[in-house]
């Protein structure tokens, strides 16, 4: 009731000059590429490349305790 909460801070920011059409034409075909279809392949690589490690291991193992 008489504890003083702690207020966030105000910013204001006025641009110097800003012309939308101009940004507009600035950058018309930015597009955002995913990092998720870049990868799809190699981690593919990669998860058949363990299964077939632990396959190996699993081989291994049971080889040696014959």
């Amino acid at each position: 009731m008489f504890i003083k909460l702690a207020k966030h801070r105000s910013f204001e920011y006025t641009p110097r000059y800003y012309d939308p059409d101009k940004e507009k034409r600035k950058h018309p075909g930015i597009r955002i590429r995913s990092q998720r279809h870049r990868t799809r392949g190699r981690s593919l690589i990669w998860m058949i490349a363990l299964f077939g490690f632990v396959l190996y291991l699993m081989y291994f193992l049971l080889k040696l305790q014959k």
